[in-house]
């Protein structure tokens, strides 16, 4: 009976570390979703995982922990195939990424024209979840295959490398002729780890992105990513064609915060909007860029400014529902424009 005891004893202390002792990728989701649009989680550079390693050129990078093991794994699967392939651009914090915002600003052979069109915004690019890899190709001779145009003309060669991909929880991130989804074009080197091999496998197969896969989600209250993405994709929709029409170009929002209970919503303004089970409440913060000869004025917000530099109205918030609809099946926008 002590035996017993003891045994039980020791498994309770096992669960308790294991609980305790979980890692940091616990705390972000690897299907999170950062593009032109969406972006990068507040929380995801404090809570990511990165480890240190080195590029084709020997230079230090960092990569998610998960991510480059599997990566490494990836790499050595490809040589028994006659593949080489080497680590080029990975993890880049949004700091990095607005010191460059900035030095480019002011450059007299750039400037901000050059910056607004070819440098991702701050906090809106895949590089800085540490998920998203850009890899070359290291030929027989020894030579690096790393510009753009040769990489693309290489069918053969990255036609062996994406087969690969699923197996390791990869996927293709920028598909060809897919820049109306993703907002890129065709890269064959950007890689995406998602983590989940079946999901990956699936999204791989089907030749869809990561966003397409996010949007056949069906139960998405109970997928914060998915919810996200539905939410951000309504909104975008519901601002471009509805309230604001012909006035903007482009929208981006920062979800931040979705109720999954009316439980949460007690101490909320959203408590008194009558909540079915599938509707989804949310708070979000967005901007809008104006569309060219658009006076800004008409749809400045009163929590909204203007932002000379970037060319857009920046730090809007609101609350709102994502409605359902038994009939149709869709989601629709309800209850959004009152601010804080």
């Amino acid at each position: 009976m002590k035996k017993i005891l003891r045994l039980l004893v020791l498994l309770l202390f096992v669960g308790l570390f294991v609980v305790s002792g979980c890692s940091k990728t616990d705390k972000y989701d690897y299907l999170v979703l950062v593009n032109k649009y969406s972006q990068l989680p507040d929380d995801w550079e404090k809570n990511v995982e990165l480890v240190d390693a080195k590029n084709a050129w020997d230079e230090d990078i960092k990569v998610e922990k998960n991510a480059y093991e599997n990566y490494l794994k990836l790499e050595k699967a490809l040589e028994k195939e006659g593949v080489n392939i080497e680590l080029d651009s990975v993890y880049r914090s949004v700091k990095a990424q607005q010191d460059l915002w900035d030095e480019w600003s002011v450059d007299p052979e750039k400037g901000i024209d050059y910056v607004r069109k070819f440098v991702a915004v701050p906090g809106y690019s895949e590089h800085h979840t540490g998920l998203a890899i850009d890899i070359c190709i290291r030929k027989e001779d020894g030579e690096l295959e790393f510009d753009n145009d040769e990489m693309i003309a290489d069918r053969e060669t990255f036609a062996k490398i994406h087969n690969k991909l699923a197996d390791y929880g990869f996927i293709l991130r920028y598909l060809e002729n897919r820049e109306d989804s993703t907002g890129y074009t065709y890269e064959p080197w950007h890689l995406r780890y998602i983590g989940d091999i079946e999901i990956a496998k699936e999204i791989m197969k089907k030749k869809i992105t990561l966003e397409e896969y996010l949007d056949s989600i069906e139960d998405i209250k109970n997928n914060h990513e998915a919810a996200k993405y539905k939410i951000e994709t309504t909104l975008k929709e519901y601002i471009e064609n509805g309230v604001y029409k012909d006035s903007i170009i482009n929208s981006r929002f920062n979800v931040t915060k979705i109720y999954s209970s009316k439980d949460e919503m007690d101490s909320s303004e959203l408590s008194t909007m009558g909540l079915s089970d599938k509707d989804i409440a949310f708070e979000v913060t967005y901007q809008l860029q104006p569309a060219e000869g658009a006076d800004i004025n008409p749809i400045m917000v009163p929590d909204g400014e203007y932002n000379e530099n970037l060319g857009w109205i920046t730090n809007i918030s609101r609350v709102g529902i994502l409605k359902y609809n038994n009939k149709t099946k869709k989601y629709t926008i309800k209850n959004f424009g009152t601010g804080w």
